[in-house]
């Protein structure tokens, strides 16, 4: 019997998950709106994944969630929920990089030659870029650099912000748009395509690791973040704050 795995997505805006049965997706589902939907919405998806595909919880093998970088609450409503899953069926957890589930959207309807460079870009913020650069082999993405947050200054230079590109690099990512238009003077001619990581572009990822049997330890593993959360000012609408006795 092949094994059967859920995915979660959650790093960005988008809340996905997917329901794999050996190689082949089975069910997948996206959910992307201008906040965050996850604490509400990601459970009632799950439910709906497993009942569409006709499984109960227990016929999981295994729970695969993005491990970082990303958004501090979407990464960590992901990684509660897989880790409340995998704890409760005692099933083990598999980790993927973002970056590399974002990368696996270039591949998902369309062809890449062998050794077409993949530069994946998650937002991050103000002039910055969560980025990892990718080569495709044909049947895989292998890192050719480190994930690392970015600050583009065009005036840099590209080669020395994006070191492992290579001139036909193709930009994926919800900060794909940002990058083109930080690096409009540049004259570079990558193509740039906008978009969200999905759970079902974990596919390949997870099956290697379920493959290579590269578990995660439920208790102690966290995602990812690259930055600290940073919370925004409290809302005082009527000026209560500051008229409140010290």
């Amino acid at each position: 019997m092949s094994a059967r795995i859920l995915a979660l997505e959650t790093s960005t805006l988008s809340c996905s998950v997917a329901l794999f049965d050996g190689d082949a997706c089975v069910h997948s589902e996206q959910r992307c709106e201008e906040q965050h939907v996850h604490a509400s919405k990601l459970l009632p998806m799950i439910d709906a994944a497993l009942k569409a595909a006709g499984w109960q919880v227990s016929d999981l093998a295994s729970v695969a969630v993005c491990a970082g970088p990303g958004s501090y609450t979407g990464l960590r409503i992901g990684t509660s929920t897989a880790k409340g899953i995998c704890h409760a069926q005692g099933i083990p957890l598999i980790a993927i990089n973002s970056l590399k589930i974002q990368a696996y959207r270039a591949v998902a309807n369309s062809s890449l030659e062998a050794g077409a460079t993949v530069i994946a870009v998650m937002d991050a913020r103000r002039d910055e870029v969560y980025t990892q650069t990718f080569r495709w082999s044909g049947d895989r993405f292998d890192a050719l650099d480190e994930t690392r947050a970015l600050v583009i200054e065009p005036q840099t230079g590209v080669d020395v912000l994006f070191p492992s590109a290579t001139d036909d690099a193709i930009v994926v990512g919800d900060a794909a748009d940002k990058t083109e238009r930080l690096l409009a003077e540049t004259g570079i001619k990558w193509q740039f395509t906008s978009a969200h990581p999905t759970a079902e572009c974990a596919r390949i990822p997870a099956l290697d690791a379920w493959a290579n049997q590269r578990f995660e330890d439920i208790a102690y593993f966290t995602p990812a973040y690259l930055k600290d959360f940073q919370a925004g000012q409290p809302k005082d609408p009527l000026g209560l704050r500051k008229s409140a006795p010290a």
